[in-house]
C-alpha cells in the first residue's frame, strides 16, 4: 500500500535527522538545525518537502520512501 506523506510526516521524518553538519558545509542555508525545522514546521509546503528529500509517498509494504512516475 502505497500512501502520499503529508507535513506531520515530513515533520516527523526530519525530526530523525540532525542537519548540523549539513549546515556546517553549507549544502543547507540555515544557521542551527533547531532553525531549520521551526521553519519546516512554520513556513514551509509540501512541494517544499519534495525538494528536500526527493520522495512524496511511502510504500508500507516495502518501507521505501519514493517519488512516483507521471503515468502519460
Amino acid at each position: 500500500m502505497m500512501r502520499e506523506y503529508d507535513k506531520k510526516m515530513f515533520l516527523e521524518y526530519a525530526d530523525a535527522f540532525d542537519y548540523s553538519e549539513d549546515i556546517k558545509n553549507g549544502s543547507v542555508p540555515y544557521k542551527s538545525d533547531e532553525e531549520l525545522k521551526k521553519d519546516m514546521k512554520d513556513n514551509w509546503t509540501l512541494k517544499d518537502f519534495h525538494s528536500m528529500y526527493g520522495f512524496t509517498h511511502k510504500d508500507w509494504d516495502s518501507g521505501q520512501e519514493i517519488k512516483p512516475k507521471k503515468e502519460s
